[in-house]
């Protein structure tokens, strides 16, 4: 439940990431704007998206997973209704260069990262390997549906499309994805259920080594390196 939710996430923020590229034309056509200053927005996204997920992942350790996953994609859904209503280049670059490159980048590998780490101590890599698909697939996916959008009816109804998927995707996105196993009684797959053994004191290789008669003559051992204490404070 949880790896489907954040899979589906991955996907919306991938498809968001790929619209300036179906909106450039259209864009041009409605407003006469260059294409130097449409591909601004697309470039602050990126840098945006790249730059956030640091601190998307110390945000997501101390404000919660399920809280900034919701936050990031209300505020690409924001983003992109406003941007609906925009008439100058720097209504473009602040909605989907700088809010929706901050919300994306939210919504990247480093939230596919924090789930597995979570939610799985066996199959991690067999998981993160489907996440790291999510960004193709939402490419694959809504890459065709956007383009026929804006073939039909122009830029306005792509972003409107883009604004209502996230405004689906946040309040189930709330409700399916769980902070971590713990908070709905379970745990990790592949999670030990017995308590590993106390692991006892053992010497040092060289104490060891030097205890053997055949080795004493050969160097003396350390002062106090085979005591138990010793070792701890080393």
């Amino acid at each position: 439940m949880a790896v489907g939710a954040v899979f589906v996430s991955l996907m919306a923020a991938a498809g968001l990431r790929s619209a300036p590229g179906v909106l450039m034309l259209p864009l041009e056509r409605a407003f006469h704007w260059d294409r130097a200053t449409i591909s601004m927005a697309a470039a602050v996204g990126i840098f945006l998206y790249g730059l956030t997920g640091p601190f998307a992942a110390a945000l997501m350790q101390s404000f919660g997973v399920r809280r900034t996953v919701t936050l990031a994609l209300v505020l690409m859904g924001l983003s992109t209704a406003a941007s609906s209503l925009m008439t100058q280049p720097w209504h473009y670059v602040a909605t989907w260069g700088v809010v929706s490159g901050v919300g994306s980048g939210a919504v990247a590998m480093v939230l596919g990262a924090t789930v597995v780490n979570r939610w799985f101590v066996a199959r991690r890599g067999l998981m993160m390997g489907l996440l790291s698909a999510s960004a193709a697939t939402g490419s694959l996916i809504f890459l065709p549906g956007m383009a026929a959008l804006a073939e039909a009816g122009g830029w306005r109804p792509v972003v409107l499309a883009i604004a209502g998927v996230m405004a689906v995707l946040a309040p189930l996105v709330w409700l399916l994805l769980p902070e971590a196993p713990a908070a709905i009684g379970q745990k990790p797959y592949g999670a030990r259920t017995t308590t590993p053994p106390r692991r006892r004191f053992r010497p040092p290789a060289l104490c060891a080594a030097l205890s053997e008669p055949c080795f004493a003559p050969l160097a003396p051992a350390p002062s106090g390196c085979c005591s138990p204490a010793s070792s701890s404070a080393a």
